[in-house]
């Protein structure tokens, strides 16, 4: 995921640049004053003439990382989706062979009681920070995956009502079980049944 640079990272990148346009252009010339020597202020000569050189070119490629990053964070909406959960209720799954837990959060969606199926090793930090389940938080990802960018507990934790046993091996050999993100169509209460 590309990022916003602060200042500090900014000058870093471009000095570098510098500092690698440079001594690429000046070890031809130490090459070549090794065997026909050349005097010391023609040499300096060259020397800021090199380093002018670097800095223009450093310049350029600076714009163009720019340009690049500008284009890229302006396809980012169409490729990523913000999720805000607001909750009261969740089923904790216990962890299977240190995949994680898994919760079932109620959640209500275009006026339907569904259930979010959240899933990983991501929640078992969380859980023992004492930061989820929560009655608020925030989902970023990619659009229509499972895969998150961030997850953000914004509420208050609350105690998970039920805890459920892990999927036995079966139906994790099978795949019948819901993906991390998944919004099953069913209410939370079918699922405890």
């Amino acid at each position: 995921m590309w990022k916003q640079s602060n200042l500090y990272e900014i000058i870093e990148k471009f000095m570098l640049t510098v500092a690698a346009i440079t001594m690429v252009m000046v070890i031809p010339l130490l090459t070549f004053d090794h065997f026909v020597p050349v005097s010391s202020g023609t040499q300096a000569i060259y020397c800021v003439i090199i380093v002018g050189i670097g800095v223009v070119v450093a310049i350029f490629i600076a714009k163009r990382r720019a340009d690049n990053v500008r284009r890229h964070n302006q396809s980012i909406p169409d490729r990523v989706e913000v999720i805000q959960v607001k909750t009261t209720r969740a089923v904790k799954r216990k962890d299977f062979d240190d995949f994680g837990v898994a919760f079932y959060i109620d959640v209500t969606h275009e006026g339907k009681q569904k259930t979010l199926f959240l899933w990983g090793q991501y929640l078992d930090e969380l859980e023992y920070r004492r930061r989820f389940p929560n009655s608020e938080f925030e989902i970023v990802r990619v659009a229509h995956s499972e895969e998150f960018i961030t997850f953000k507990p914004l509420g208050r934790r609350f105690k998970a009502e039920r805890v459920l046993p892990a999927f036995d091996k079966q139906t994790l050999e099978t795949g019948a079980y819901p993906v991390n993100g998944q919004l099953i169509d069913m209410p939370i209460d079918a699922i405890l049944q």
